[in-house]
């Protein structure tokens, strides 16, 4: 038998499977669908799920072949920002908005945004309102199209689909869900007087699962030609950040992650419900992990498109010189950079630029404050907390540079750990869906 991973990402889907011993087996990686209409980009789930199934039968008839019957799926996924609209048979009835666009009109008032986006409403949900959040996207539709506002059931993420097409079932990741607004993070229940605000049934929004639970067993005509284990079943997987996470602390346990990507996100972990006045300051988002009453604090810094931008403007795109001049010695102490919290008005500012200043000065001056800022961040988020953090694990492609590890263990001054692993969230998934395999066939054994 051999057990799935997927990974439903912004511009990549990413399959791994996992034999009944654990070994994985080859990554297959193909891009994600998109769309476009109005001059925005948008998502179709439906056009997902028929790539992903065509993909998972060839899986299965090349990269798996020799290890029998699919036991079981788990499924990571971009957010809950990605999310669309089914009717009552679960056909999908409007796309998803890219998370990185938004409409070019608010639909939701001011007085409702800024409600959403108060301390008060921070306490209960855990996120700061974003114009990308579902508030924002159903009233769009609402307000502009009020025959699809009509027949919209649900309201899904990608994760929650395919899980339906998979099993006939509906189920929302713990992990995913919160980023709605519309759930109280303390009790994982529908938020009564947001719904009542925003004028949504509690209906919209599918039955609330954590990390490793079964959603159901998959349904054989889902996928034709896939020889299926008796009993083979979807178990819940979540947001890809949570998903990535557990899979890095099986090897690397800790309660801090840095990751850069397009962007740099720090997540801590705490048992603790976090400070929420001090937290909703910092714009940390609050989410649950994949263990029943732990929390995760998240912060994104959009590091990974300042470095870029770096090596594009003074190395023609060459990050090797770029590295190098990281590590020579400090020559500028008069410079100084500020990185802008509205990207909309650039990504990041240099001053006091004097005559003869050189990229390697450009470069410490700005990777050192990137580095400051991220350990700021960092230190609050611990004390909010109520941890001490001991270490942390560093994943991205960046930190495979041994010059980015050395210049943070310079700034840091605390011990740092790469995680090897180079596809987190579909063997992470792939490992969630076999643990929770064996669990629930009482084989814990072969864990």
């Amino acid at each position: 038998m051999w057990f799935l991973g997927i990974d439903i990402g912004t511009t990549h889907i990413k399959i791994v499977g996992i034999s009944e011993e654990g070994a994985l087996l080859a990554v297959r990686k193909y891009r994600t669908p998109v769309a476009s209409r109005d001059g925005l980009t948008f998502h179709d789930a439906q056009t997902v799920w028929q790539t992903l199934s065509s993909q998972i039968v060839a899986y299965s008839q090349n990269e798996a072949k020799a290890c029998g019957g699919l036991a079981a799926i788990s499924i990571g996924t971009f957010g809950q920002e990605e999310s669309v609209a089914v009717d009552s048979c679960g056909e999908v009835i409007y796309p998803s908005l890219a998370w990185w666009e938004n409409y070019p009109q608010a639909a939701l008032s001011v007085e409702t945004h800024q409600w959403l986006d108060s301390q008060e409403h921070y306490a209960v949900s855990g996120m700061r309102s974003r114009p990308n959040q579902t508030p924002e996207r159903l009233s769009w539709l609402r307000k502009h199209h009020q025959d699809i506002w009509q027949k919209i059931a649900q309201w899904v993420d990608f994760g929650s689909y395919v899980m339906w097409r998979l099993t006939g079932e509906w189920r929302a990741s713990s992990s995913q869900i919160t980023h709605s607004q519309c759930i109280d993070l303390k009790s994982m229940q529908p938020h009564e007087p947001t719904l009542e605000k925003l004028g949504f049934r509690p209906e919209l929004f599918a039955r609330i699962a954590d990390t490793g639970e079964c959603c159901g067993e998959i349904i054989v005509e889902s996928l034709p030609g896939v020889k299926l284990y008796p009993g083979a079943s979807v178990f819940i997987g979540g947001h890809d950040q949570i998903v990535g996470a557990w899979a890095v602390q099986n090897c690397l346990p800790t309660n801090v992650f840095d990751s850069i990507g397009t962007s740099e996100y720090l997540m801590v972990l705490t048992p603790h419900f976090p400070d929420t006045a001090v937290a909703w300051q910092l714009g940390v988002d609050i989410e649950r992990t994949w263990q029943p009453d732990e929390y995760v604090m998240g912060c994104a810094t959009p590091s990974g498109k300042i470095i870029q931008t770096l090596a594009e403007l003074l190395y023609q795109g060459n990050y090797d010189p770029l590295f190098s001049d990281l590590l020579q010695d400090n020559r500028t102490p008069g410079l100084s950079v500020s990185v802008s919290e509205d990207e909309a008005q650039g990504l990041f500012s240099l001053l006091h630029i004097n005559a003869g200043v050189q990229p390697a000065d450009l470069v410490q001056a700005t990777l050192n404050h990137i580095a400051d800022h991220a350990w700021r961040l960092l230190t609050h988020m611990c004390e909010i907390g109520g941890i001490r953090p001991q270490d942390a694990v560093l994943m991205g492609s960046l930190f495979q540079r041994q010059e980015m590890l050395e210049h943070r263990r310079s700034r840091w001054q605390m011990p740092l750990f790469v995680s090897s692993l180079t596809e987190p969230v579909a063997s992470g998934a792939a490992t969630i869906a076999r643990e929770s395999w064996l669990i629930a066939t009482n084989r814990e054994k072969q864990l």
